[in-house]
């Protein structure tokens, strides 16, 4: 029996994990790149370049067992899989691809995206000598970049221009709250009720005509949903965000033997690495039971606990309408970095 995983990010590299060892299963991971990355951290490297290192694991260093194919995927189809440079046949097929990281701009330069560490080096490159950094979006990433460079960049004037009328919006009031307070103590402009429209020569407008110069811009913003290789699998497969329909068992309806998971399903939840990797368990657990002709699990959302960093030190830690705040849950965030990390190299 062969299991193609599709991408090599939280999910589709913790499925690989799970099933590497199962006797009787062939596993073939498509990825572009041959290392997994804790991503969600990935903003560190913007001030310490050599801490890429640390977040990076080899693939091979624990997958001893499942093929790696670094190559991008063109179209599947009900049985195959086809990339740049081949055809793969599989039984069970694994969609876990992640979302693209638009930036809504025509003129991008010195404009950057911040979705891995690579991304951050050539931040970190454009910072040096910076006086002025606009950070565009307040929600997770933008509100950690931000406190990120208020805390080891002081000589550098952060500005933060976030449309709802909170940080943190989809979160509690009170970590939005307590998000604003330390970033305004540390000098951040925060422009709330705004958007960023236009840019021309290091000069960004926003909806209600004001002028902001920057010398580097962050875009965070958001994702989008692009899964365009599912074009020639039959079926109704896509909600209308462009995000991949899977049931209670992560499997697209009509396709039981095909399962999607993390960041690019149409599930109704926050999109967090946490959830990637319950996904992940579920979808594997689910193959399994598949293989040994059982009854599959359903999977039922629940909340877990949402860690945000502020700096090194400080951070939100969420969970239900529980928050706690302030120092020391920043180091609970390299924690579950730290322990993350370590199951990847077992």
């Amino acid at each position: 029996m062969h299991v193609v995983i599709l991408g090599g990010g939280f999910c589709g590299a913790t499925v690989a994990k799970l099933l590497d060892a199962v006797e009787g299963l062939e596993t073939t991971l498509i990825t572009k790149t041959s290392f997994f990355e804790y991503n969600p951290s990935a903003h560190k490297c913007l001030n310490d370049p050599s801490y890429q290192g640390y977040i990076r694991v080899p693939y091979n260093a624990f997958l001893k067992n499942t093929h790696i194919l670094i190559d991008g995927v063109t179209s599947i189809h009900s049985d195959r899989v086809v990339t740049s440079s081949k055809e793969i046949s599989f039984d069970f097929l694994v969609i876990a691809t992640g979302v693209d990281y638009p930036i809504y701009l025509k003129n991008t330069k010195n404009v950057f995206k911040m979705t891995c560490s690579q991304d951050a080096l050539k931040i970190h490159k454009s910072l040096k000598g910076a006086s002025s950094v606009l950070i565009v979006g307040g929600g997770y990433i933008g509100t950690e970049i931000s406190a990120e460079i208020a805390c080891k960049m002081k000589d550098c004037q952060v500005t933060l221009v976030h449309s709802p009328k909170r940080l943190l919006e989809r979160s509690s009031v009170i970590a939005s709250r307590y998000a604003e307070y330390f970033l305004r103590k540390r000098h951040v402009q925060i422009l709330f009720g705004e958007k960023v429209i236009d840019h021309k020569k290091d000069v960004f407008l926003t909806n209600t005509k004001r002028s902001i110069r920057s010398d580097v811009t962050i875009w965070c913003t958001g994702t989008r949903s692009n899964p365009f290789f599912i074009d020639d699998l039959k079926g109704d497969n896509l909600s209308k965000d462009q995000r991949i329909k899977v049931n209670d068992y992560f499997q697209l309806p009509g396709h039981p033997h095909i399962y999607a998971g993390g960041d690019i399903t149409n599930i109704v939840e926050e999109k967090t690495a946490r959830k990637a990797e319950i996904h992940a368990r579920f979808i594997a657990r689910n193959i399994l039971c598949q293989y040994n002709k059982k009854r599959c699990r359903r999977y039922e959302s629940r909340s877990s606990p949402l860690v945000i960093s502020l700096g090194d030190l400080y951070g939100i830690t969420q969970f239900n309408k529980m928050v706690f705040a302030g120092f020391g849950h920043g180091l609970f965030k390299e924690i579950i970095e730290w322990w993350t990390l370590q199951q990847f190299h077992k």
